[in-house]
Parts: C-alpha cells; structure tokens; sequence
C-alpha cells in the first residue's frame, strides 16, 4: 500500500468492523468507512426528516439548535474572543442566526447552493459557495465546523490548505464521538454512524493528532451529551448505562431503543407541570452526565485549537 503526504495515517493494516462495514487502523484506531458514500445533498436533505436528511425548521430542529448553539457561544464569549465568526458548512444558517442575535459579526460558507439561498436570507449576508471566494487574506477570529469534517475526503488536507489561513485565533469543531456511548452499545445501528454519509469516524484519540498535523496547537478536546434534554433523554441514558461494563460494540448488532433526536415528530416544548419535572430530571442527571463526558462518552465530540503561529492562549474551557 502506498501513502501520500496528505494520508490521515501511513499504516498498512487495518481490520474490518461491523462486517466491513467500516475499517479500523490496526495501529492508531482510525475508522473510515469501507465504501464511499453516495448520498444525495440537495433541497431534500435540509427539508425532509428521514432518509438520511433533516428538517432543519421542525420545531425540534429549532430547540435543539438553540440548546446547542447558545451554550457554544456562551463558551466562546466567557474566554474574551473577539465576536467574529466564520462558520463553514453552515447549512441554512442556523448557528449563525444565534451568533448575529448574539451580536457576533458573522460569515459563511455552504456548498449547497439551496441551503445556501436560505442562510443568506435568514441573515441578511451573502453566504459563499467556496472558501476562495471570501475575501482574500481575510483571517477571523472564531472559525466553526459543526459536524463537517467527517463528510471531507481529505480532511488533513483540507484543515491545514483551506482552513488553517482563515483562522485567526481559535478553530472550533463538532463531530459525531464514536466513542461515544450510544456508539459503544448499538453498534452499526448507532444513529450518528451514517456511513452513508460519514467517511470517517472520529475519536478523542484520533482527532487532535489531526488537527496538529494540520498546522493547529490543540487548546482542548471534550465530548457534550445531547444539548436538549427531556424526559426521553434521562429513560435513554438509563437504558444506556449497562453499556458501561458490556457495550457489544463487535458483538452481535443491537437493536436501537426509541430516542429523543429520532422521534421528533410529535416534539413539543414542555410547558407548566411538564417543564417543571423535565428540568427537575435535567438536575437530577446531571452529575452522571458530567461524568459522562469527562469520560469521553459524550455524543459529540469538539476539538479547539489555534493556529501554530499565533500567540498562546488559555486552554479553552
């Protein structure tokens, strides 16, 4: 086998997982998936829930967003960062609604040319179709990718030749931890797998050497649980815990439990008694969600770091 430079890892083995499904390095753990996808990302993958797409304006696409995104920028702002974001993959704009109402200055780029109409409407900027169409030289102090680089090819290539000269300060990214808990217990049934969609697969010890190579001094590297909690969300995590000491990740595929982010047709937010006992819950859980995500198990996994050649920071929080 032979390698280039751009190869995410010059080793020549690796071992099948999920009956070839996917391939593991047998010497760093990196997991790609064995075929490449094929999926279709137009109109219907931002406007239908099933079938591999999303509805991104279904109320429970609205809350879950909002959950998830108001707590990264509270992050980002509590360490002084300059508010200016560029967030590539944008999608139709959802981050970077809450990042303008926020009082961030904000910038995109989607290769959809649908989800790009969308996002330039909702923010009242225009959204580019390449990074070489942003402004020459421009550097910006926040750079997000949510659940982006897992879609990419050549993803060394791509962070260190098209991301790393558009950061300024800090690189943020979000990608499914398959690591994660759920991932551990239900296998090839995992529902942030999607190798019809996802070439590679990411973990807290496969992603910051990436990130590194790429020309990036990695600041932290964490998981986050599920952002929306409710009362579905603690009866998951409770049939999840036996996973804890027998997760049958190799075993014999297991069948996934019903859940909070796949059953969202019927989504309501609570109200009155049932907000009450859904934050009550949320409390209650929370110590052994920390512990959770301390541990690695977390859903989603996010790295940040700066580029080598600017000033140390902080570790971010």
């Amino acid at each position: 086998m032979s390698f280039t430079a751009d190869a995410l890892c010059a080793h020549p083995t690796s071992e099948p997982l999920y009956g070839g499904l996917l391939t593991q390095c047998r010497a760093c753990g990196l997991v790609s998936t064995a075929s490449e996808p094929t999926f279709d990302y137009r109109e219907a993958y931002f406007t239908a829930q099933g079938q591999g797409g999303y509805d991104f304006d279904s109320p429970f696409a609205q809350a879950f967003d909002a959950a998830r995104f108001q707590a990264e920028l509270r992050r980002q702002e509590s360490t002084g960062l300059e508010k200016s974001v560029l967030d590539i993959g944008c999608a139709t704009g959802s981050f970077l609604v809450h990042a303008q109402r926020r009082g961030w200055a904000v910038a995109g780029a989607e290769l959809s040319e649908y989800a790009r109409g969308v996002a330039s409407k909702r923010l009242g900027v225009p959204i580019q179709g390449a990074l070489d169409q942003l402004p020459a030289g421009t550097r910006y102090p926040l750079v997000t990718l949510h659940h982006v680089l897992e879609h990419i090819p050549g993803p060394l290539a791509f962070l260190r030749d098209q991301i790393r000269p558009r950061v300024g300060t800090r690189l943020l990214l979000e990608v499914p931890n398959f690591e994660a808990l759920a991932s551990q217990v239900h296998g090839p049934h995992w529902r942030d797998l999607r190798p019809d969609q996802h070439l590679h697969h990411f973990t807290r010890e496969t992603l910051p050497p990436l990130v590194e190579r790429a020309g990036f001094r990695v600041l932290a590297a964490y998981t986050l649980w599920e952002p929306l909690w409710s009362l579905r969300t603690g009866l998951d995590l409770l049939q999840l815990l036996p996973g804890l000491v027998r997760a049958p990740r190799h075993g014999a595929p297991q069948p996934l439990p019903p859940a909070s982010v796949s059953n969202v047709d019927d989504f309501t937010a609570p109200r009155g008694a049932r907000r009450v006992a859904v934050e009550a819950s949320r409390l209650l859980f929370r110590p052994l969600v920390a512990g959770l995500e301390a541990a690695g198990l977390g859903d989603r996994l996010v790295v940040e770091a700066e580029p080598t050649d600017a000033a140390p920071a902080g570790r971010a929080g």
